[in-house]
């Protein structure tokens, strides 16, 4: 997550890593310092305050010309006899 600019999923990934490191090994074992210099890590990063979402439907702009295309006047050729 971390390499594909995931921000805050892979901090939550790496917090919950540090804590089963610690509990199972002890917090001065050489993983368990190694996760939290990953959560360092990935604190340093720049967060996206933007969340993801999907869009529900699409919405549409109204034309910034009203009246829409204008047509265009028909110009004085031959006349007949």
């Amino acid at each position: 997550m971390y390499l594909l600019e995931r921000n805050p999923e892979s901090k939550a990934f790496l917090e919950l890593s540090n804590a089963i490191m610690e509990a199972e090994l002890g917090p001065e074992h050489e993983r368990s310092l190694t996760t939290a210099r990953n959560i360092l890590k990935s604190q340093r990063t720049l967060m996206h305050l933007k969340p993801e979402y999907r869009h529900l439907w699409w919405t549409w702009d109204r034309d910034p010309r009203p009246g829409g295309k204008k047509k265009k006047k028909k110009g004085k050729g031959k006349k007949k006899k």
